[in-house]
């Protein structure tokens, strides 16, 4: 850089005023500077500007995820709810299927059950005393609901159906037997008018052939006119009582039948009330059994057990007394030695760049960052839809991400427990520093084109 100085002839000096001070400068031509700054700074933003679109720069989606089985915990439920009672199993207890792992409180349950039993007892007894009566039997034949002699409410209940079977069986047989025995006198009664029917037509015979012996007498003059007379009135007479006999006998036969339709309508009425009652406690019984059915599998439901084999995770319930929410999970049977996935919740805003076959990078916070490896794993699924967090209310997509043999190599001695948590990013692929510069004001552009 070159500095011009200012030259002052001596002519000049003389032409001072005095007193005045003569300021000299030195004058600065700054060009060069300014053009060669300038060029630094477009070659800098020339250069940056070519990196910038050419240069590319990973693309991921950070997501929160955990630890769990491949084919799914088992998460155990109750469908009614209710207190609990006794607590067995407790977070991290190796489990096998059908272990209990804790009881309800079932008094009221357990009072209402015995109460239908009761009444499944009672009407049980009642239909098959009905049955009897039905099919006119001469005992009743009780179902197995009615045969358990040990117990008092099981004897009491036969007993009293005995009784009124034998009551009423009484009963009818004693009536129809008076209209039966009423048929039989009116059958001897009708044997005797028949027997003197007999005879009087038999006398009556015995007139006829003598009246015609007379009127041949009285012909030949050797018989009285008069006899022969009182000879025809005796046949009259005779003929007039055999009509009569023949009448009652008739009278008697009618009576006959008139009894027997009593009887008939008597059974008939008594097995009308029989099936009418019969339907009755049949419905009755089938609404118990149905009511004792239910009840009986809430009984069952009391004792918790384990769907599985596996590990004890996630108790929602720590003390006795606790409630238990209908449909609420209690509970997850993690199985042992299965397969394990890292489940990441992958954001709405992330999942335009999120498809199955992407690697994903896994770090997991519960070990210590010394120990912690970096893990690598491939995104092998991913939810068709967003899910919405209960608890948070938070919508996320679930991605399930399968760790690469070598993780596990790198992982030595640490071990994964499922419900572990896990930070995961998952490469989605590259962009330019352009591309990421420009994507705000191309959203905003795109945004501020919308007519509103």
């Amino acid at each position: 850089m070159k500095v011009e100085t200012a030259k002052i002839h001596p002519d000049q000096l003389n032409k001072v005023e005095p007193q005045k001070e003569v300021d000299v400068s030195l004058v600065t031509n700054d060009m060069p500077i300014r053009m060669i700054g300038m060029a630094v700074l477009f070659s800098t933003v020339g250069v940056l500007g070519t990196w910038s679109y050419f240069a590319p720069i990973a693309s991921s989606a950070s997501a929160p995820g955990f630890v769990t089985v491949k084919s799914h915990s088992k998460t155990v439920q109750h469908l009614d709810g209710g207190i609990v009672k006794e607590l067995i199993a407790k977070d991290g207890d190796i489990v096998k299927e059908g272990d209990l792992l804790l009881v309800l409180d079932g008094t009221d349950i357990k009072a209402q059950s015995e109460i239908l039993h009761g009444q499944q007892i009672t009407l049980a007894a009642q239909v098959a005393r009905l049955s009897a009566e039905r099919d006119r039997l001469g005992t009743v034949v009780y179902p197995k609901e009615v045969q358990n002699l040990d117990d008092a409410r099981v004897i009491e209940a036969r007993q009293g159906e005995n009784q009124i079977f034998n009551a009423r069986k009484n009963a009818h047989d004693g009536e129809v037997s008076v209209l039966n025995q009423r048929i039989g006198q009116l059958n001897s009664r009708i044997q005797g008018l028949q027997g003197q029917k007999t005879s009087k037509q038999h006398l009556n015979t015995s007139y006829t052939e003598e009246a015609k012996d007379l009127k041949e007498l009285l012909a030949e003059g050797f018989a009285d006119k008069q006899r022969l007379r009182d000879m025809e009135r005796s046949m009259t007479a005779t003929t007039g009582e055999i009509a009569s006999l023949s009448s009652e006998i008739a009278s008697s036969e009618m009576q006959i039948g008139e009894t027997r339709l009593q009887i008939m309508q008597i059974q008939k009425q008594f097995q009308e009330e029989v099936a009418n009652r019969f339907g009755e406690v049949q419905a009755q019984l089938y609404d118990v059994n149905q009511r004792l059915a239910a009840t009986t599998d809430k009984v069952n439901r009391i004792q918790i057990k384990s769907p599985a084999d596996g590990r004890v995770m996630g108790m929602s319930i720590y003390t006795v007394g606790g409630v238990i929410t209908p449909g609420r999970p209690i509970l997850d049977i993690v199985p042992q030695g299965e397969e394990l996935v890292i489940e990441a919740r992958v954001s709405p805003m992330d999942i335009d760049r999120v498809h199955p076959g992407l690697v994903a990078e896994v770090r997991f916070s519960s070990f210590k960052q010394a120990l912690a490896p970096k893990t690598v794993g491939t995104l092998i699924g991913l939810s068709a839809d967003k899910i919405t967090d209960e608890r948070t209310g938070q919508p996320y997509y679930s991605a399930k991400i399968e760790l690469s043999p070598e993780s596990y190599v790198k992982l030595g001695n640490l071990e994964l427990l499922p419900g572990m948590p896990a930070d995961i990013l998952i490469n989605t692929g590259e962009r330019t520093v352009f591309e990421y510069l420009m994507k705000p004001l191309t959203d905003a552009w795109a945004h501020a084109m919308i007519d509103d």
